[in-house]
């Protein structure tokens, strides 16, 4: 029965890693939500992924849990060094039952003494002939089930890894060749895009940089779906306007979009915000109520603050997500509903999920997929479209004419923005509202306590300029800026920039760049 069970959460877990590798366009992101799969699932202590880099014949490893950042950062195997070369020179798979006792065991992640015998299981990621990499786990061996299940589970994960490396090197490799064709696919985007926002434009949504490109991009691919969404930003950067983009744009759009401040109703009451009750429920209840989820019935309810909701109402909510049933309060009785969930939240709720403040179960109903917003200060690319949106609707709201000034715009780029676009927005209002002819100039610009706007930059000097993002040029001074940022750190370089350690070191011999020792 342990055995069965054992393999029913094994093929589960094969499952999700195939969501996880079929839904990502980052590689980075998708091998580490894979690790932290098996981690959280196949009950191993570690979970490591190793790529080939053929430049410098190095297996670096790209992603691991269960291991020391900083350490993670600097492993990396000569491609025949201990038993993870041998696993990638001869390509088949390797069981230690205990790392203790195998001298060739190289332990280059300093693992700390274990508190029982630990078994080191390896096996190679191969697409058809060729041999990518290495997919390895450190497990108990009281954990261990029969040594064959163990390795032929690894090995369905492993062939899903490679299928997904495959497929991404390729079209990395094949993007100087269809340069144009890539033109063609952004101008459709940019259409798809202006076709989103033609029914549902927002200061929010306003942008042409790398960052939005991905939120637009995953936005389209939501839109039409009954999938839960989480949106997770800052403050200010226009969640709750996705949610409305979303909800007009998709087949929903004709019924309510209802949005519930869960950290603005008190905890006492959001049970019966949400869900309704029943004449009778409580004293002063003198007739039966509405909630939130009656009221958005074949629509959409957008939990805004998600993560500040409490227990007992999260309890509730996951059986709305799971059965798509409600209960007033007051009554046992149940009422189908038809909506759509859309939540936001500013929290990190993975950390409240480990803190024991948000339900676990609930996070991965909520967590289906997920749109990130990036802060102003990291797209300030897109100040002046985000202007020329703001000064329009200002325009409207007032009847007047207003314009901005050029330099104003390029103050406002350097500003940082901790408010974010919300801020922006009422630093052009103040500003509109001053200016005499209508016109916004530099001196206009004031923050909220009335100090000048450029006060925002760190320490009264200009913020290190943006990276450059278009064509081989700027991606080589892209990449050494971030170096030198890094203190020619490579895994450091390859975080700030969203990439792979071997995308970096790929880059580093294609452009011939010298790597200074610090």
């Amino acid at each position: 029965m342990k055995y069965l069970n054992y393999f029913k959460t094994a093929l589960n877990s094969i499952y999700e890693i195939s969501v996880i590798l079929n839904s990502s366009t980052n590689m980075r992101h998708a091998l580490y939500g894979v690790v932290k799969q098996m981690q959280n699932t196949l009950s191993v202590e570690r979970a490591l992924i190793l790529l080939h880099d053929p430049q410098t014949h190095r297996l670096v490893l790209e992603a691991s849990a269960g291991v020391d950042e900083t350490t993670a950062a600097n492993v990396y195997f000569q491609s025949d060094e201990g038993m993870v070369g041998k696993v990638f020179r001869l390509g088949v798979p390797i069981l230690i039952p205990d790392i203790e006792r195998e001298p060739q065991f190289l332990n280059k992640l300093n693992r700390p003494k274990a508190t029982e015998q630990t078994s080191f299981i390896a096996v190679p990621l191969k697409f058809q002939a060729k041999t990518l990499g290495v997919l390895a786990v450190d497990k108990f061996s009281s954990r261990m089930n029969s040594v064959t299940t163990e390795v032929e589970i690894l090995k369905m994960i492993a062939n899903l890894i490679a299928s997904f490396l495959h497929k991404t090197e390729f079209f990395e490799n094949e993007l100087s060749l269809v340069k144009n064709e890539k033109i063609r696919i952004e101008a459709e985007n940019l259409s798809l895009i202006n076709e989103i926002k033609s029914k549902y434009t927002f200061k929010g949504l306003a942008g042409n940089s790398k960052l939005m490109e991905k939120v637009f991009d995953k936005i389209t691919m939501v839109t039409n779906t009954s999938a839960s969404v989480l949106i997770r930003g800052e403050s200010g950067t226009g969640k709750e306007v996705v949610a409305k983009t979303i909800h007009y744009n998709s087949d929903r759009s004709s019924k309510p979009f209802v949005a519930v401040n869960c950290a603005a109703i008190p905890a006492d009451l959001i049970e019966s915000e949400l869900f309704g009750y029943a004449k009778g429920a409580f004293a002063g209840a003198s007739a039966e109520k509405k909630g939130k989820f009656e009221l958005a019935e074949g629509g959409t309810v957008f939990l805004d603050e998600v993560g500040d909701m409490p227990m007992e109402a999260q309890s509730k909510l996951l059986r709305v997500l799971q059965d798509k049933t409600i209960e007033k309060l007051g009554t046992v009785e149940s009422t189908k509903v038809d909506v759509r969930i859309l939540a936001a939240t500013n929290k990190n709720l993975e950390e409240a999920v480990q803190a024991g403040k948000f339900r676990l179960d609930l996070y991965y109903r909520l967590n289906v997929f997920t749109i990130d917003l990036p802060p102003l200060r990291k797209r300030k690319e897109d100040i002046p479209a985000i202007c020329e949106v703001i000064i329009g609707r200002l325009n409207n709201s007032y009847g007047k004419n207003f314009g901005i000034e050029a330099d104003t715009i390029a103050a406002l780029s350097h500003c940082n923005w901790p408010g974010n676009i919300r801020e922006l927005e009422n630093c052009l209002e103040r500003a509109a509202l001053t200016a005499g002819d209508g016109r916004i100039k530099p001196e206009h610009i004031s923050c909220s306590g009335g100090d000048f706007c450029l006060s925002h930059i760190i320490d009264g000097k200009k913020p290190e300029e943006e990276l450059p993002s278009d064509d081989s040029n700027s991606d080589k001074t892209q990449l050494l800026l971030a170096l030198q940022k890094t203190g020619w750190v490579q895994a450091k370089a390859a975080r700030m920039l969203n990439m792979t350690v071997r995308q970096v070191n790929y880059r580093i011999a294609k452009y011939g760049i010298e790597v200074k020792k610090i």
